[in-house]
């Protein structure tokens, strides 16, 4: 059957098909059960509301069960608040605490200097043109005064000596043959049987031979020093720092050895004329070595005038230690005095950024046997350290809690949870103490 129009142009449907609810008009709409299973979509928040009431009351009850305080919110606006501070409650971390302490910081001038023989004394050779036979000590040996040191060659000496020695025998039989010359002659005189003029000859021949005989014994001793010279002894008592000499060499009156007088070494540091005004003659110093070591000293000496760069020329004289070395540049510390600063442990400074912080626990309040804290970062000045400590140029309330270590997994306003030894044993102690009977 075809479709019919009409006179509007709208197609006739055939009052045998069924009509659809879209194409009556709303007057004809067919009306919904009142008793439809569809849920109202305003009841949903309400559901909603009642399930997180229902979550946070059992939460509230849990945590409070010690105290048996049960409490029934009855407005939204108050489930929310008690939501936040449930979470708040939260610790991030538990902490130990510790309080800065008072120590006492040494007042102390900081300087670099050189450490250097007090005294030397430098040993040449006393004989020329000989070649060093033996060389008995080496760099670094403690000697004696008048320990030898070297020998040199010694067999033309020896020579020397036979020889000198001859002619002193040689001078001695001149002069008895002279002596007895003139005390045979001599006596003529008296009687005229000689002239004065032969008389006064045998004279002068036994002063030429007596002469002749103390030239010889000088020429002896002479040659007995240039024996006894062959050996190179020590002037003083003290450590060898330098030897030149080797065997074979021979010696052009160049220095074979330098020895440091009695051991004794001193540390000389420049200094700024403007930081000087505190080091006196006496002031103790003490200069770092290797290896972490130190050794003592104290101001010998300062220099009356400053040096090409301005500076004063402090000298120190040092204990006897064995890792003190000649020529060693060293830090050391001229000790003026101590005074009472703040400190706090290493571990609790937290850097960053260039900067020293610590983490304060601040608002310190116990909570269902817990004690917890609010953090607070403060930035610190450190000054010198000793050991595990730091000094603090600014000190920090003296009952400041700060966190002994890991403050750097922290966050300004963190909750934590502090758990010192004090707290526990505090806490140990209130439940050792005896109950009050009932």
């Amino acid at each position: 059957m075809s479709d019919l129009q009409d006179p509007n142009g709208k197609p006739v449907v055939d009052d045998k098909k069924t009509p659809s609810n879209a194409d009556l008009p709303p007057y004809r709409q067919p009306e919904v059960a009142s008793n439809s299973t569809k849920m109202p979509l305003w009841l949903l928040p309400v559901l909603a509301i009642m399930l997180v009431v229902g979550v946070l009351l059992g939460r509230y009850w849990g945590t409070n069960e010690a105290a048996g305080d049960e409490q029934v919110m009855t407005s939204s606006d108050t489930v929310s608040s008690t939501f936040e501070v449930d979470r708040a409650e939260q610790a991030v971390l538990s902490v130990e605490t510790v309080t800065p302490s008072q120590d006492s910081i040494g007042n102390n001038l900081r300087a670099d200097g050189t450490i250097s023989p007090k005294d030397t004394a430098n040993v040449s050779a006393k004989v020329n043109g000989v070649a060093i036979e033996q060389v008995l000590v080496e760099e670094g040996q403690q000697v004696k005064a008048g320990q030898v040191l070297a020998v040199f060659d010694s067999d033309a000496a020896e020579q020397q000596i036979l020889q000198a020695e001859a002619e002193v025998a040689e001078a001695e039989a001149t002069l008895a043959n002279a002596s007895a010359d003139a005390a045979r002659v001599l006596p003529l005189i008296d009687i005229d049987a000689i002239s004065r003029q032969e008389a006064d000859r045998y004279r002068t021949a036994e002063l030429q031979a007596r002469a002749a005989l103390q030239a010889s014994k000088a020429r002896l001793s002479n040659q007995k020093l240039n024996l006894n010279n062959s050996q190179v002894i020590a002037p003083v008592s003290g450590i060898i720092s330098k030897k030149m000499a080797e065997v074979g060499m021979v010696s052009a009156g160049e220095p074979l050895f330098t020895i440091i007088k009695n051991g004794v070494l001193e540390w000389q540091a420049d200094i700024d004329p403007k930081l000087i005004g505190e080091v006196t003659v006496g002031t103790p110093v003490r200069v770092s070595l290797p290896n972490n070591q130190s050794v003592m000293g104290q101001v010998s000496r300062i220099a009356p005038t400053a040096d090409n760069n301005r500076q004063i020329t402090i000298y120190a004289s040092l204990n006897k230690d064995p890792a003190a070395r000649s020529g060693m540049y060293q830090t050391g510390e001229f000790l003026l005095g101590s005074a009472s600063a703040q400190t706090i442990p290493n571990a609790a400074i937290v850097s960053n950024d260039g900067y020293d912080y610590v983490m304060l626990v601040t608002d310190i309040k116990t909570q269902g046997g817990k004690t917890l804290g609010r953090i607070r970062q403060q930035r610190v000045t450190l000054g010198e350290r000793l050991g595990d400590k730091v000094a603090v140029t600014e000190p920090l309330p003296a009952d400041s809690r700060l966190v002994k270590q890991g403050g750097s997994f922290l966050n300004d306003g963190d909750l934590v949870r502090v758990v010192d030894d004090n707290t526990a044993q505090q806490a140990q102690v209130a439940t050792d103490a005896p109950q009050a009977p009932l």
